[in-house]
């Protein structure tokens, strides 16, 4: 009797965290596919530069949000398979990074680049991060399973 009580509960657990493992991956999916959406961007004003941050497919990172944080203020949040789209003006940025590096790099007027963030063990990076400058070309092969995504910081109150 107790046997059969603990698989029903074991099985109704399993049950649960399944539902609820798919309905958090479903929120981070949200958004159109980006070889759609792209098109359907808005132009960008002659006196700017658009930065691209995406993030690839990681199962072990689906549940991991990363704040874009540009020149000390936060952007947006990134999340596995996605990817949004920040205009600014042109020249140096800096990106700062969860364990308190930096990257920086210059942007162009009119120009676009994409920064690729990534989950990395302690060995490689402080606070289990890194972003990368990607080559348009190899950002545009990775970016066929991504989505486009709003750029918001959606949980607030966890960054203060």
């Amino acid at each position: 009797m107790v046997f059969k009580r603990r698989v029903v509960i074991t099985r109704m657990s399993t049950k649960i965290i399944a539902f609820l493992l798919m309905s958090t991956m479903l929120g981070c999916a949200s958004g159109q596919p980006f070889d759609i959406a792209k098109d359907d961007l808005p132009t960008l004003k002659r006196n700017m530069g658009r930065i691209f941050v995406y993030r690839g497919f990681n199962p072990l990172a689906l549940l991991k949000p990363l704040t874009f944080k540009l020149d000390g203020k936060n952007i947006a949040d990134t999340y596995a398979a996605t990817i949004f789209y920040h205009d600014v003006m042109p020249g140096k940025h800096i990106v700062n990074l969860n364990g308190g590096d930096k990257f920086s790099f210059n942007i162009t007027m009119g120009g676009s680049i994409y920064l690729r963030y990534s989950i990395v063990s302690d060995s490689v990076a402080k606070g289990n991060s890194i972003v990368e400058l990607i080559d348009p070309k190899i950002a545009t092969g990775e970016l066929e399973n991504v989505r486009l995504i709003e750029k918001i910081i959606r949980y607030p109150d966890e960054l203060k």
